[in-house]
């Protein structure tokens, strides 16, 4: 499975996110605005499975990764707020079709513990995907 492929449909979802915060993708120049939310979106790839007697069906995995960076000093409930709109974006049981293949999602994500770093409160949100084909 080609990774771009994989990469673009879990962005376009969380494009689809209603009203979200600027979004800082991977190795695209960003600039924070002081004083304004964004969202920094990482992919963490994991060693595929080779499935059947053949080793014919791969099994990619990974972790989008997507930190909830909020203006520091106001308080964490913007951030973990923020964090729980994108993890309910991405709930359990979220199927995307990929042509031949399909991306889901078995698990909720996990949002972890925030924590201060600059002038920002970061809060991540794990979301584990995997994908077969049909």
């Amino acid at each position: 499975m080609n990774s771009n492929i994989i990469d673009a449909a879990l962005e376009q979802h969380l494009l689809a996110l209603p009203d979200p915060p600027p979004i800082a993708w991977e190795d695209v120049a960003y600039t924070p605005v002081t004083g304004q939310a964004y969202l920094q979106v990482n992919q963490l790839r994991n060693k595929p499975i080779e499935h059947g007697l053949a080793l014919d069906v791969r099994e990619d995995r990974g972790i989008l990764q997507v930190t909830v960076v909020h203006p520091a000093g106001q308080g964490k409930v913007g951030a973990i707020d923020l964090a729980q709109r994108v993890a309910e974006h991405f709930k359990a049981g979220l199927v995307l079709e990929l042509g031949a293949h399909y991306l889901f999602l078995d698990a909720h994500p996990a949002i972890a513990s925030g924590y201060p770093d600059g002038g920002w409160y970061r809060v991540p949100v794990s979301i584990a995907w995997q994908t077969l084909p049909h």
